[in-house]
């Protein structure tokens, strides 16, 4: 009975950590001029990000079809929409949902090939590949994501040339739950075809670049950790489009590895 008082505790008090550690990086704000109400969506630490807002409403209307989905492309501020009260004399309301996905919509994959995402001269085990079983499973969203075990603290490099779209590093909280998931620091690279790459569960305070910077193949840009939804210390990455702003879409790339060309690394092998 001890033993199972103190595992409801200890799952309690995760469940706790992981609420306190939402990830906040895109909220919507709302400002009042006269009889109309405008929601804007604003990110602290995302340049690109792609927001869809639904709203229910009761004696007022939208001035734009919803629900709105919005790309911010290089800014952290931008208008979704306003309403407005239909008759003034009769009772009124409005209650938002909203869901975001940092990188913008779009993107067209060319055949670049990627680098391995930390320095030249290691090598770490790859610990989950493409439709990994723990969460790289079918409808996921990481269906094509590479975990690269490695201790904390390990530098991690920018795979391919691109521009620092995506900064977060506050976390210090990580655990093997689903609930963690959005407990995870990143560093979120945007390339020239438009897709993005992902550096996630990375140490608090890890980032080694700023939003906004041009980076380099091969340039380190994080120090790896445990942050977020993880069995362990390691390093998420992904390359990948975004959809609408409840779904993204991970892409398939080739590695250059220290044994050549690869279109497909394999779970359990070093690299």
């Amino acid at each position: 009975m001890k033993i199972a008082a103190w595992f409801f505790l200890l799952m309690g008090l995760a469940a706790v950590a992981a609420a306190e550690c939402r990830d906040s990086s895109v909220r919507v704000d709302e400002e009042k001029d006269g009889g109309t109400i405008r929601f804007f969506a604003v990110s602290d630490n995302l340049l690109d990000f792609t927001i869809t807002l639904d709203l229910k409403l009761e004696n007022m209307e939208a001035l734009r079809a919803l629900p709105v989905t919005m790309d911010v492309k290089g800014g952290r501020r931008v208008e979704l929409v306003a309403i407005r009260v239909l008759d003034p004399g009769k009772p009124h309301s409005y209650a938002r949902d909203y869901s975001w996905r940092y990188g913008a919509q779009g993107g067209v994959p060319d055949r670049v090939a990627y680098q391995l995402p930390y320095p030249p001269g290691e090598r770490h085990e790859l610990a989950q590949g493409y439709l990994g079983e723990f969460s790289h499973n079918p409808g996921s969203q990481n269906e094509y994501a590479y975990d690269f075990a490695m201790p904390v603290g390990t530098t991690v490099c920018a795979a391919r040339d691109g521009v620092v779209v995506g900064v977060r590093q506050e976390s210090d909280v990580g655990g093997p739950y689903p609930t963690f998931k959005n407990c995870g620091n990143y560093v979120i690279i945007r390339h020239r075809d438009g897709t993005y790459a992902e550096y996630v569960h990375l140490k608090k305070g890890g980032a080694l670049v700023a939003l906004g910077a041009d980076v380099q193949a091969g340039q380190p840009i994080a120090l790896s950790g445990a942050t977020g939804f993880t069995s362990g210390p390691h390093v998420h990455f992904a390359v990948f489009r975004v959809l609408d702003g409840y779904k993204r879409e991970t892409l398939p790339v080739f590695m250059e590895t220290k044994d050549g060309l690869r279109a497909r690394l394999t779970e359990g092998r070093d690299y």
